[in-house]
């Protein structure tokens, strides 16, 4: 009996802490004006035990891969990223595309809407923002994702409310919403084929599925990515471009930087440019990047197989 007591209190308690740090600390900072709000952010990613223990394993990884890191305010940049992204699902739901596009500074063309598109991003930063600039310039676009689980967003069932919080929420902030990996191949041609567009991720462990992957270079250490879906885009037709979505640490405004690549560009031409931006957004914050994880995946040996392909 005492058991099952203890069993019920905590998940109690880590459906309260799911609600607050999922539901209510976020939205209620996504009303104040946003001064305030990234200032709060900057002392919760401080004070708070949010996501202590991923910063930690995250650090864990990212020292190895970098030169002399200052590990306090890495963590706190990485802790501030993630405080972010969850407020920005609210901001997303409650100011108008007006006051995005006067809060986000552009680095770059877009391209022309005439065509569908494949936009390849990152796990790096806060992007939530593109989709608003994505349909101000006329493209209408997927989001291809895994189907989130609770271990990706919290402790608890109530963690699973948020993502579907958060599936509801790309169709209201310019999304055709999400296409979800395993078994999506032939719903990402009818995408291409309509004219829609798309955009995914390769920054991933090509391990963790069965794409292809080719050799790239991250932090002058050799990596390997997985490919398949540029392949996809090659096959039916679609134009490829690049994009990621940083914030400027001083004041919280957002820096979008759009890279267009020449129609008909080669497989090795689009992973080797995809890479180069990666390279470049590590440069600058490294702590921005959620995918440190699953860096041991990415960063590859010479001596593996997938870093010769």
């Amino acid at each position: 009996m005492k058991g099952f007591i203890a069993s019920a209190l905590d998940r109690a308690r880590r459906a309260v802490l799911d609600a607050a740090g999922l539901f209510i600390v976020p939205a209620a900072l996504s009303l104040l004006p946003w001064s305030i709000t990234y200032r709060l952010l900057k002392q919760l990613a401080v004070r708070a035990p949010s996501f202590h223990a991923e910063a930690q394993v995250a650090w864990d990884v990212a020292r190895a891969h970098l030169a002399n890191p200052d590990e306090r305010a890495w963590k706190m940049t990485y802790k501030l990223t993630r405080w972010i992204e969850r407020v920005d699902t609210y901001l997303t739901l409650t100011r108008r595309t007006a006051w995005w596009l006067k809060r986000i500074d552009v680095v770059g063309e877009w391209p022309r809407a005439d065509r569908p598109h494949l936009f390849l991003t990152y796990h790096w930063g806060a992007g939530n923002w593109v989709w608003k600039c994505l349909r101000a310039n006329g493209f209408h676009a997927y989001f291809l994702a895994r189907r989130p689980q609770v271990a990706d967003l919290g402790a608890s069932r109530v963690a699973l409310w948020y993502g579907r919080l958060r599936s509801w929420e790309f169709s209201r902030i310019g999304s055709l919403g999400p296409l979800y990996t395993g078994g999506s191949t032939e719903r990402m041609k009818q995408v291409f084929a309509g004219g829609s567009s798309l955009v995914g991720m390769l920054d991933l462990p090509s391990s963790a599925s069965h794409h292809e992957a080719k050799p790239v270079v991250l932090l002058g250490q050799a990596a390997a990515l997985p490919s398949r879906l540029i392949d996809l885009a090659q096959a039916s037709g679609a134009t490829v471009g690049l994009f990621s979505c940083g914030f400027d640490h001083a004041s919280g405004r957002r820096r979008l930087r759009v890279e267009s690549l020449p129609d008909h560009a080669s497989a090795d031409l689009i992973m080797t440019r995809y890479a180069a931006h990666l390279d470049a957004r590590l440069g600058e914050a490294s702590a921005c990047w959620m995918m440190w994880h699953e860096a041991r995946a990415i960063f590859v040996d010479p001596s593996d197989p997938r870093s010769r392909e």
